[in-house]
């Protein structure tokens, strides 16, 4: 991300691109298609080989969100102490 945000400010950035109904509809369209190619008895191989790791790829963002929210709530763990 742009700059060193805090941990609070990368989560909210992270919260509202999550909620962005462009980019909601961008992953499913990608998840689809990569899901129909690897599901496509005609795909070869490779082909869903590829699917499969961009799947994989999309997992990784969102458990990357998900590891910016964790971290935010133990930060504010700590700040209540």
């Amino acid at each position: 991300m742009a700059k060193n945000l805090s941990i609070v400010e990368k989560s909210a950035k992270l919260r509202t691109l999550q909620a962005d109904d462009t980019y909601k509809s961008v992953i499913k369209e990608i998840t689809n298609q990569q899901v129909a190619t690897f599901v496509n008895v005609d795909s070869t191989q490779e082909q869903r080989e590829e699917a499969h790791d961009v799947i994989r790829a999309l997992r990784l963002i969102e458990d990357y969100f998900d590891s910016v929210y964790t971290d935010e709530a133990m930060h504010n763990r700590k700040l209540k102490k």
